[in-house]
This record gives structure tokens, C-alpha cells and sequence, in this order.
């Protein structure tokens, strides 16, 4: 008789993670009751901390970044969970800025494997719990938590927030979310509070959202009604009826996303030096968002996956000025608006290299592409495949552009990093 594999804390944090990711096939449950459960009885839905959760399609992540380093560089102690990751599981999970040892992880792993028994829990659940047990353990000034996907069914929505924000609200994920802005919206706005804030940097909100903030009794403030940018030539302009900031410097990230990380820094009970902010916004950059690799040719990276991140992915090509070619590679996974994303570059783009995501949700099928990708692309095995293709051909005055999935975007780190 076979023996039962038993995981404990000395267990490799690459076997725990490869347990809970077959977590997701016994999921069968549609809401967070066994989340929040499980939370409870661990005594994790209620933190000292003052707690962000973030949301919205695009922006989260960076705006995320914005909040812990402001944060950090102010002297507060910060816990930061995100997702996805685009090297190593460690980079989920930060405490005031520093990873955590493998040991630490797998600790939290096995201390909610013991409360969890049988019930079920997805992949998200499981570690976003494991986030909430590490943050638990240290004496925290702030936690930031990025929402995983929507809001209303997320597993970081069940901690009891300080301040809610959500980035904008664009089409992704319509398979879990819903196909219209509407249907998205009235997910997302479920991360909302009772007499909280709720921060929302997008310009044209669906009804089905502010019918969920009434209703939950939130307080909104949003971008164009409660505060304002204004664009200079060399700086700009952060305007509110609380607060001013003139002479900004330009960021390397979205504007919007900044300013609205700086809206709900502003309605915490925190006090931030503005010089502190300058800094931030002057020096704040993060891997694969419209990162620069290379200028001759000019190679740029980004983990734009959904039509709303790839027209701004556009917008921002548009200002280059390039008198060459570009070439664009590009990888995503199934349930993705691949369409409107290519539909969003194709004025642009003058060859096209599609790469299949060898994943559960990846595209793996030449059929599923033929009647998606325009007549000028080339379907290669791999990244490295298309990176040697194109090198032969591209010239110094070219553009090479790499967007999409974060496995894309992780990949071609790895090998163009091998190669320069």
C-alpha cells in the first residue's frame, strides 16, 4: 500500500506550492465561504494594521508599488501582497520591502493546512491566507493587498479594509467577470466599505458600480470630480479640494495610477513629507511595465494583457519618435480579448510573432489563432524562436515590442538578459 505524502514546514516550498496548486481541481465552491472561514477561525479578517485593498483592471500592482514605497521611505513598517509574479513565488509577498525566506512561507503554508482539514480552497485562497498568517506575525504600521480578479468573490475581500481603490475598470477576464463594463464594474465595486473610502481613477464609471456603493454605503471619490491632473511641459499638477501639489515630475508609470495612490495616501490619517512623494514619483520604476531593454534597437517589455493596458501600451508607442520597423512578439492566455488587443496595435505593428503560453489557460493550438491574428505573423514554438528570428532581420533604427502575459514577459527577461 502506497503511503500518503504528508507535508510539513521542512517541506521544499516548491512541493507546497505544487500541493496547493492542485488545490484549484477540489474547488468546487463558487464563493469565499470556506475562505472566510478558515479566516476567522485564524483570527485574519481584522488587523492593528491600516489596510489598503486595491483593484481595478490595469494600474494595480504599480499603484500598489507607489503606496509601500511612499510608505517606506516615510519610516513605516509596510506589508505588501501581489500577484501575479513574474520570477519567483517570493515576490508575492513582501514585508517593508524584503522577501521572505522560504521557511517563513512554508510555515504559513502548513499552519493553514492545519486549520483547513477538508475544506476547500483554491491556489488564490490558499496563499492569500498565507499573506494574511505572515502579516499577522509582525507588528505592521499599513498592509496593501492587490485584488486578484473582480473583487466581490476575491479572497483579499474579505479582510476588512481601511481604504478601498480600484485603478479603472476596463474588459478582462470575461469568462469570471462578465463581457461588458457593467457586469465588471458590479464586481469590482464589491470591495467597497461602509463608511469607508472608496478611491476610483476612472473617468467614466458604470451605473452598476455606484449602485453597489450606495447600497454598501461607501464614500466615493473619484478622479475629475474630487481631484484633477493638470499637464505642464515639464511637470504637472496634482489638484484637490483637501490638497495641492505643483511641479511634479513626470513619472516613468501611469500618471493616473500615481495620482490615484496619491488620492487615497491623502484621505489616510497618515502625514507624508511632499518631498518624500517627489522622490517617489521621480525614481519609481517596476519590471515589465513599458520597461526599456535596449535602444538600438529599441526593445521594450510590457505586461499589457486586455485591450484597455494594450491602447495604452499604444498611446505610449505613438509618443517614440522611430523611423524604423516594429516588431512586435506577443503571448497571452486563452481568456483574453486577444482581438481587441491586436486591434489596439495594428496600425503599428509591422510584423506580428505569436507565441503560445504553455499553461492551463494558455493558447496551445494553431486553431484557436487563425481567424484572431493578422495576415503578417508568424506562430513560433517559443520565445527564444522568435527573438533569433526577428535579430537577424531587425535593424538599429526598429522597434522590438514584447506584450502580454507575465510567463511572456518573464521569459523573454531570462533569455534577452542571457544574450546582451
Amino acid at each position: 500500500m502506497k503511503k500518503k505524502n504528508v507535508l510539513h514546514i521542512n517541506t521544499s516550498l516548491s512541493m507546497w506550492l505544487k500541493y496547493v496548486k492542485k488545490l484549484n481541481i477540489k474547488n468546487n465552491h463558487c464563493g469565499l465561504e470556506n475562505c472566510f472561514f478558515i479566516a476567522k477561525k485564524m483570527d485574519l479578517l481584522n488587523f492593528c494594521s491600516f489596510v489598503f485593498i486595491i483593484g481595478g483592471t490595469n494600474g494595480k500592482g504599480t499603484t500598489c508599488f507607489i503606496l509601500e514605497r511612499i510608505f517606506l521611505s516615510s519610516g513605516y513598517r509596510v506589508g505588501l501582497y501581489t500577484s501575479p509574479h513574474l520570477f519567483k513565488y517570493h515576490e508575492r509577498i513582501r514585508i517593508n520591502g524584503k522577501y521572505l525566506s522560504d521557511i517563513e512561507h512554508t510555515c504559513a503554508f502548513f499552519e493553514i493546512e492545519c486549520f483547513r482539514k477538508k475544506l476547500s480552497l483554491s491556489y488564490f485562497e490558499f496563499i492569500t491566507l498565507s499573506a494574511l498568517v505572515l502579516f499577522k506575525k509582525c507588528k505592521l504600521d499599513i498592509i496593501i493587498l492587490e485584488v486578484g480578479l473582480g473583487g466581490r468573490l476575491d479572497a483579499t475581500n474579505i479582510v476588512n479594509s481601511d481604504i478601498s481603490v480600484i485603478t479603472n475598470i476596463g474588459i478582462d477576464h470575461i469568462s469570471h467577470l462578465g463581457f461588458t463594463r457593467s457586469n465588471i464594474g458590479y464586481e469590482k465595486a464589491h470591495i467597497a466599505k461602509k463608511n469607508k473610502y472608496i478611491i476610483v481613477g476612472e473617468k467614466e464609471i458604470p451605473d452598476s458600480f455606484l449602485q453597489v456603493i450606495k447600497i454598501k454605503e461607501a464614500i466615493l471619490k473619484k478622479i475629475n470630480l474630487d481631484w484633477w491632473i493638470t499637464y505642464e511641459k515639464n511637470n504637472w499638477n496634482y489638484l484637490s479640494d483637501e490638497i495641492n501639489l505643483h511641479y511634479l515630475p513626470y513619472p516613468k508609470v501611469s500618471l493616473e495610477n500615481v495620482s490615484t495612490a496619491l488620492t487615497a495616501l491623502f484621505h489616510s490619517p497618515f502625514n507624508i513629507n511632499k518631498n518624500v512623494i517627489i522622490d517617489t514619483i521621480k525614481n519609481i520604476t517596476l519590471p515589465g511595465r513599458f520597461q526599456i531593454l535596449s535602444n538600438d534597437p529599441k526593445v521594450i517589455l510590457d505586461v499589457a494583457h486586455n485591450p484597455h493596458a494594450v491602447l495604452h501600451l499604444s498611446q505610449k508607442i505613438k509618443n517614440i519618435k522611430s523611423i524604423g520597423k516594429i516588431y512586435a512578439i506577443m503571448g497571452v492566455l486563452k481568456d483574453k480579448d486577444i482581438s481587441g488587443m491586436i486591434l489596439n496595435l495594428e496600425s503599428l505593428v509591422d510584423y506580428w510573432y505569436f507565441i503560445p503560453i504553455n499553461r492551463d489557460r494558455g493558447i496551445n493550438s494553431m486553431s484557436q489563432l487563425t481567424n484572431i491574428l493578422p495576415k503578417n505573423f508568424n506562430v513560433l514554438e517559443n520565445f527564444k524562436s522568435a527573438w533569433y528570428s526577428i535579430n537577424v532581420k531587425v535593424k538599429k533604427e526598429d522597434m522590438i515590442l514584447i506584450f502580454g502575459s507575465f510567463y511572456l514577459v518573464s521569459e523573454a527577461i531570462r533569455v534577452i538578459n542571457l544574450n546582451i
